[in-house]
């Protein structure tokens, strides 16, 4: 029997650049889960532990 992972990824997935995030949206990065505060396409530079204005840890 194949385990069941331990901890469920975030609905929204890995932060990536490029990406068009809504208000709401929940990513992972660096192991950690944060909600997207203002809609926003991603740029490099800008994941969520750098930008609190875009991104609150949750």
């Amino acid at each position: 029997p194949t385990a069941a992972p331990t901890t469920p990824p975030a609905p929204g997935g890995t932060w990536t650049a490029g990406r068009a995030y809504q208000v709401g949206d929940q990513v992972t990065y660096g192991g950690l889960t944060y909600r997207c505060r203002q809609a926003h396409t991603a740029l490099p530079g800008w994941e969520p532990p750098h930008v609190p204005a875009l991104w609150t840890q949750v």
